[in-house]
């Protein structure tokens, strides 16, 4: 039996079909992982944002409220300005245990299953990603057009705002399927995290009316987009702060001011004391100056690798030149990590493809 429509609030006549087949699969796969008495690990991509954690916390939730063990799969430590949202105990770090791959155990239970939101390929999970590779079947729910694959276990709908959306819908045809309340205060500010994060606090163009009701359903079971905005958006500290302003500072302009430029070298992190998270605001502010089409950040991580992030205003597609580099992401909003080569040469580089595209 299908879902009716007039018993799920304000579906769009798009996403229903979608997120009730996902649904299903994850029905039926928290059954098996609970009878078996094995885990499911839910994989976000590298470089995390709200998005792919909040969309992987809040489905880990909403299989635990089914009966299922489920954890999410970090590629890296969570950001300080997400720990708000309290999800320690549903995050595990594979990579951190020497032992896992020969005997992969989550919480001593058998690994069963592998999961990917906000991403769809092992590739873009970091040191993560050999273990969703572990398993030839997956389940799928991402925004991005970078997935080739496209079948029944897989739901990519890039005109949606986020995964955290799309998960939110499943976990609302969840809730009318098995009459569980999946989503409780602490999934609702996880999948709220994730909408506010990829709709820039609902200004982007991604912003659909559908949104604004699951924001406002989300707000019903107890999410606040004033704590998570604030959060993930407006909270700063002094080291942060500072680098933001040097790196914003040092931005060049090219092409008769249609496109922006800065990169942040490792030492300046160090100059500031500040923290991954320190430029985060940067290249979306540069994005937002009179007259630029496309604003690029480069910035050197602790491991060495350089992180590109390209955000455009209105008809540059940033995935296209992410995917010169290895990356992907949006139109309007992509990124790339690069090794084995020098900042100021990448910048070069990155630069001169960008004007052949402009």
């Amino acid at each position: 039996m299908g879902i009716e429509k007039n018993n799920v609030n304000n579906y769009n006549d798009n996403y229903l079909a979608d997120a009730e087949r996902m649904a299903r699969h994850f029905i039926d796969a928290a059954g098996k992982l609970e009878e078996k008495g094995e885990a499911a690990l839910i994989f976000p991509h590298r470089s995390v944002d709200g998005d792919c954690v909040g969309s992987a916390c809040g489905l880990a939730l909403v299989l635990r409220a089914l009966g299922a063990a489920a954890y999410v799969a970090m590629p890296e430590k969570l950001p300080e300005d997400m720990s708000f949202l309290g999800i320690d105990d549903l995050l595990f770090f594979p990579w951190d245990i020497p032992s896992f791959e020969n005997e992969p155990v989550v919480d001593g239970k058998p690994y069963g299953a592998a999961y990917a939101v906000d991403c769809s390929e092992g590739s873009r999970m970091g040191d993560c990603g050999k273990y969703f590779d572990m398993f030839e079947d997956h389940l799928i729910v991402d925004h991005h057009q970078s997935v080739d694959t496209r079948n029944d276990h897989i739901w990519v709908m890039p005109e949606a705002s986020s995964a955290s959306e799309l998960c939110f819908y499943i976990a609302q045809v969840i809730e009318e399927i098995t009459g569980i309340d999946v989503i409780d205060q602490r999934a609702a500010e996880c999948f709220m995290a994730g909408i506010v994060t990829d709709t820039g606090r609902f200004t982007y163009t991604n912003t659909k009316p559908e949104t604004l009701v699951a924001a406002g359903i989300l707000m019903a079971r107890g999410a606040s987009i004033n704590d998570v905005s604030y959060n993930l958006f407006d909270r700063v500290k002094v080291g942060n702060y500072k680098i933001s302003a040097a790196a914003r500072l040092t931005t060049k302009f090219f092409a008769d001011g249609k496109i922006a430029v800065t990169f942040v070298p490792r030492e300046l992190f160090d100059e500031y004391g500040a923290d991954a998270q320190g430029v985060d605001d940067v290249v979306a502010a540069m994005r937002d100056i009179d007259g630029v089409e496309l604003a690029m950040m480069l910035r050197t991580l602790e491991n060495g690798s350089i992180r590109g992030n390209l955000r455009s205003k209105s008809y540059f597609d940033c995935s296209q030149l992410a995917a010169q580099f290895g990356g992907g992401g949006h139109a309007k909003a992509s990124g790339f990590t690069v090794t084995g080569i020098g900042l100021t040469e990448l910048a070069d580089e990155v630069l001169e493809a960008a004007l052949k595209m402009i």
